[in-house]
């Protein structure tokens, strides 16, 4: 798995009580590592937020970012199952989700057989986005 994921921080806006406990983060913008433009990364995020919003879940903009800033990846912060969550992430050939609880941060890859990675503190890697 690319070292970028284990690196992540997360630009979102609000207060941490709105975090759903467990939440899971999850964007359609670029496949595999795959650079695609902003408009077919744009393109891809609103079928993602169609699928979770007619779910009935939580569908909160969030922001996955290199820690200079640099590269950014918008995505969802919900509070849908994981198992439905994998199901849309494996829809747009993502490589791995996020998952939230109780304040720790984990990967979960997409492919079945691997295994979840411990990274800390969510809140530790929240950067406040203005707006």
């Amino acid at each position: 798995m690319n070292q970028a994921y284990f690196d992540t921080c997360f630009l979102l806006s609000g207060e941490a009580e709105h975090i759903p406990d467990p939440a899971f983060i999850v964007t359609a913008c670029n496949p595999m590592d795959q650079i695609l433009s902003v408009s077919e990364n744009k393109q891809r995020n609103t079928s993602l937020k169609k699928m979770i919003t007619q779910s009935g879940a939580v569908c909160l903009p969030i922001t996955g970012a290199s820690q200079d800033l640099s590269h950014q990846e918008p995505g969802f912060l919900t509070n849908s199952s994981k198992e439905q969550v994998l199901k849309w992430a494996r829809n747009f050939n993502q490589r791995a989700v996020f998952q939230i609880y109780r304040d720790q941060l984990s990967i979960i890859p997409c492919r079945e057989d691997a295994e979840i990675v411990d990274l800390g503190s969510f809140k530790k890697r929240w950067v406040l986005a203005s707006g």
